[in-house]
């Protein structure tokens, strides 16, 4: 079965800790380098993982009035393009009656991979996707419900009469911050797996908690699987993080180098008890 589908997703600074006006981040770790670069509107355009000399992998954003119309990936390995697994997707917008998208997918090496349409609701929430590939045709519907105080919402989506994901979302108060986020997974109509995250009125994740379903009684019930609780400090940067398995409970810690900026922004993350550590390179636009 297809899995559920999602909104188009994009990109900013705020997504990779980062704050102020950041033209560039250059994230140094043991696996590789990782790069990152910005619009000044502070749209990503561009994100790399180099792995080595000759192997990477870079993704391409572009952007006309602040919408995404294209978004490439780009795969090299020894040192050549691998067109099998590099690909462009190509978005158009019709905004009448109601907003319409269209994503259009090709391999480079000139293959359709996949089209997607989206259709949302007079007031913005997706409603509708449709996925054409070589396997046939796929919709997906998405309904979405307030309760009376508008403080939660549940987003629910389906295909072929089966439940395929549900969102319930709750705020600290009707046009307020997001408290609390339950995202239940469903396998052939049966619930298979919860996420839940909770926040503080920051926006900041405190708390995320895995579950897994299991039956009992014919009954299918949630079983805690995994969570990570954590700590912040007061420039927003998590400074413990608790993670808990079973009976396994491990406990990590950050220390942070800032780049002595106005943003206090990060350059270095130490964590313990492993000792690892992370640097970063940032450049910021020109006022």
């Amino acid at each position: 079965m297809l899995v559920w589908s999602q909104e188009i997703i994009t990109y900013d600074r705020s997504d990779f800790d980062l704050k102020g006006p950041v033209k560039s981040c250059f994230v140094f770790t043991k696996y590789g380098q990782e790069q990152y670069l910005f619009n000044r509107s502070g749209q990503l355009v561009q994100a790399a993982t180099v792995f080595g000399e000759n192997d990477s992998e870079t993704t391409y954003y572009k952007y006309e009035k602040e919408k995404l119309v294209e978004r490439r990936v780009e795969n090299y390995v020894n040192g050549a393009l691998d067109k099998t697994t590099s690909m462009a997707n190509f978005y158009s917008y019709d905004s009448l009656p109601q907003l319409k998208i269209k994503e259009k997918i090709i391999g480079y090496d000139r293959t359709f991979v996949a089209q997607f349409n989206y259709r949302y609701d007079s007031i913005g929430q997706l409603t509708r996707v449709v996925r054409t590939n070589t396997q046939g045709r796929f919709i997906t519907l998405i309904s979405h419900e307030w309760d009376s105080l508008r403080t939660q919402k549940s987003t629910a989506y389906w295909q072929d009469s089966l439940p395929l994901k549900q969102v319930d979302s709750i705020f600290f108060k009707a046009g307020g911050t997001l408290t609390q986020l339950n995202i239940k997974e469903f396998d052939n109509g049966i619930p298979s797996s919860m996420e839940q995250r909770m926040f503080n009125k920051k926006g900041l994740e405190m708390e995320l908690h895995n579950y897994i379903y299991i039956e009992k009684d014919s009954l299918y019930v949630p079983k805690k699987a995994s969570s990570v609780r954590t700590k912040y400090n007061s420039n927003n940067h998590p400074i413990e993080q608790i993670f808990e398995r079973g009976v396994v409970r491990q406990t990590k810690k950050n220390l942070y180098q800032l780049d002595g900026s106005p943003f206090k922004n990060w350059i270095k993350k130490i964590t313990t008890p492993d000792n690892s550590y992370t640097t970063r390179k940032i450049v910021y636009f020109e006022e």
